[in-house]
């Protein structure tokens, strides 16, 4: 799979569904007894209650930061399992590194082990117990796997620049119950990289599956900045937006890296509409895995189903949706449940039909939105500007607390 094919395939050129909804220009009053829905403790109103009972904040400085109504917030350094169950970290000392399994539930540490090196998490298996971690030493990398029951189940090393992302969702047979593979990113220099696997039973690294082509293997270097990323469990696949690729010389913009974890991978293109090559740009899924949406901050969006990606076929997929919406920010954020999408540019906030991407709704809010997620009750969880509220269905504030101060940019929100 050629990453110029990308280019030479005809994407999307003119935006699809236009605005057609009502608007709310202002936004909702500061929070007050009458504005917030609460409950009462000892006859003081409380406007933390209606939040979900847990929520995961990712950071830029990879932080998890985990909340609870009515308790302080606690900072945990590490790795994020897809399920968002458990954190993985690792402190190291002396050439010792202790890892630590963090249930993000309760923050309760549920185990921890010693390793030999200077070794930090990368990956983490979708049941939150397998680590991959990394020491590396010039271009030379040491890749260790672990599990909080058993420690250390494997050691290599590669005289190549690796960094773990994902464990392929086959178990090795008689292999300590491994997965067969670890797909690997390769740094060939800066921003050049290819996708490699670990075969977990001869520590060899090899060529990747065609994702849509299991005769084929993959074997490409491609050139572009890894962005943001979306996790898809219900058919184990990793979403990556790459921006600012090349191929052969070639500028072909953006794409996003399809990784499955049944050992296959495929580059989607992306419409270039939406002006993904040179702006910022967000990646969301829904619950049931069965439409992946892109964003970008000049208000373009695309939806895709995902059976399109994941079955075979000699066509390339391409977006079913895209809309451009009526604004534009410095950043953009999405987020999507069963029953709508929402996207925030800036601090504009825009309700979308995610079968058809015709806009419902849109109205302002006070802050420049970093991440959110859209609960299926129609509320919305967003974070900005120091502070995190919950939206409900018809726009007015739930709920609303204060972030930790000095608290880095907020990559991801998800309710455990």
């Amino acid at each position: 799979m050629k990453l110029t094919a990308i280019a030479s395939v005809g994407l999307l050129t003119a935006c699809g569904a236009g605005i057609a909804s009502s608007s709310n220009d202002s936004r909702p009053a500061v929070p007050s007894a009458s504005s917030i829905a609460t409950s009462t403790i000892d006859g003081i109103a409380d406007a933390e209650a209606a939040f979900p009972a847990r929520l995961a904040l990712t950071t830029t400085d990879g932080h998890v930061v985990t909340f609870s109504p009515h308790d302080d917030p606690v900072v945990t350094p590490g790795v994020m399992a897809p399920s968002g169950n458990v954190v993985v970290s690792a402190d190291s000392d002396a050439g010792r590194t202790t890892v630590e399994w963090h249930h993000l539930r309760n923050d309760a540490i549920s185990a921890a082990v010693q390793l030999d090196g200077d070794l930090r998490p990368t990956a983490v298996a979708q049941d939150g117990k397998l680590v991959a971690l990394v020491g590396s030493s010039g271009t030379t990398t040491t890749v260790v796997l672990a599990t909080p029951s058993k420690g250390e189940l494997r050691r290599w090393q590669f005289d190549s620049v690796l960094v773990p992302e994902a464990f392929a969702n086959v178990i090795q047979e008689g292999g300590d119950g491994l997965p067969m593979g670890i797909f690997v990113i390769e740094y060939l220099a800066e921003h050049t990289y290819r996708v490699r696997v670990i075969d977990t039973a001869s520590g060899q690294l090899g060529l990747p599956l065609n994702l849509r082509d299991k005769s084929q293997t993959v074997d490409e270097v491609m050139t572009a900045v890894s962005r943001t990323a979306v996790f898809e469990p219900n058919n184990q696949l990793l979403f990556t937006l790459y921006q600012d690729a090349t191929e052969d010389g070639e500028n072909v913009g953006s794409f996003i890296h399809t990784l499955g974890l049944f050992n296959g991978v495929w580059c989607l293109g992306v419409p270039k509409a939406l002006g993904l090559a040179d702006h910022p740009g967000a990646l969301a899924v829904t619950p049931n895995g069965s439409r992946l949406f892109a964003a970008s901050s000049t208000g373009g969006v695309a939806g895709f189903d995902v059976s399109d990606i994941t079955t075979g076929g000699p066509t390339m997929p391409e977006a079913r949706q895209t809309t451009a919406l009526d604004a534009s920010a410095q950043r953009v954020a999405i987020g999507a449940s069963e029953n709508e999408v929402v996207v925030a540019l800036g601090g504009t906030l825009f309700r979308l039909d995610p079968a058809t991407l015709t806009v419902r709704d849109s109205f302002a809010w006070d802050m420049d939105v970093e991440a959110l997620t859209a609960l299926d009750d129609g509320s919305i969880v967003i974070v900005g500007t120091g502070r995190m509220t919950m939206v409900s269905p018809d726009d007015q504030i739930m709920a609303e607390r204060s972030l930790p101060a000095g608290m880095n940019e907020v990559t991801r929100v998800a309710a455990v």
